[in-house]
């Protein structure tokens, strides 16, 4: 008897000195058990307002193609199918914007902006035809674009690069003019006007830094349909239009 309580005691004094051992080991044995925890990341106000506006200036540059313009010439008492007219050439230009970013899901930023766009250049064309003795030129010219866009889209997860999508109202100066010649004459009509319109864009732009990153986008661009009087009985429906490919650097304060 005396042995079996010899045996108890030393198995009640060995967990005894297990709890001991456990307790007094506290958090880090415990910490040694489970491994490092991490917390989640957390989106504070401050990661939000920290990116949440952005001014930048840039340049950029095109080269844009007409859409199919038909030219006809009302004349007095008749009316003359002169041809198309697919304005198209190089235009560049200054702009400015801002922007603002939010955070979504995925590590992906929705960016939203207004862009103010002024082109210089001139996309134009011209046609020629033949009637009777008479031979009839038409012209249009496209130039000097000024743009107010609104820009969204979204990054990718690291931020580099964001893929957007803008719509935006535009005004131009549009000439159309036409001629008539003959062995005896000579006649010339022109007018130009301010035109109001508007744009479309979908394209790219990769940030190389905090500052400095570069845009690439095709673009549509349609203007308003107006009937040109040149006066004296002469007039014709002008309604040009472009699609355009351009490319430019921005630099974000």
């Amino acid at each position: 008897m005396s042995s079996a309580r010899f045996q108890r005691s030393n198995c009640f004094g060995f967990l005894s000195a297990v709890a001991l051992a456990l307790l007094f080991a506290g958090p880090s044995g415990a910490g040694d058990v489970i491994g490092d925890v991490t917390e989640p990341d957390v989106l504070s106000p401050e990661t939000i307002s920290s990116d949440v506006s952005a001014f930048y200036l840039g340049l950029s540059g095109g080269y844009g193609w007409g859409r199919n313009d038909r030219f006809g010439l009302a004349v007095p008492g008749d009316r003359l199918r002169i041809g198309d007219l697919e304005p198209s050439g190089g235009y560049g230009g200054i702009r400015a914007g801002w922007r603002g970013s939010v955070p979504t899901i995925g590590g992906r930023d929705y960016v939203y902006g207004f862009e103010l766009l002024y082109d210089f250049g001139a996309l134009e064309d011209s046609t020629s035809t033949q009637i009777g003795g008479t031979t009839v030129d038409a012209s249009s010219e496209i130039s000097d674009i000024l743009s107010i866009r609104f820009r969204n889209g979204i990054t990718n997860r690291s931020r580099s690069m964001l893929y957007f999508f803008s719509l935006g109202y535009v005004q131009g100066d549009v000439k159309t003019s036409t001629s008539l010649t003959s062995v005896d004459s000579v006649s010339d009509f022109e007018e130009s006007d301010n035109r109001n319109g508007f744009s479309a864009s979908l394209g790219a732009e990769h940030r190389f830094n905090e500052n400095w990153s570069v845009t690439g986008e095709i673009e549509y661009y349609q203007f308003d349909s107006k009937n040109v009087d040149f006066g004296s009985g002469f007039s014709t429906k002008s309604t040009p239009s472009f699609s355009g490919l351009r490319v430019g650097l921005n630099y974000t304060f």
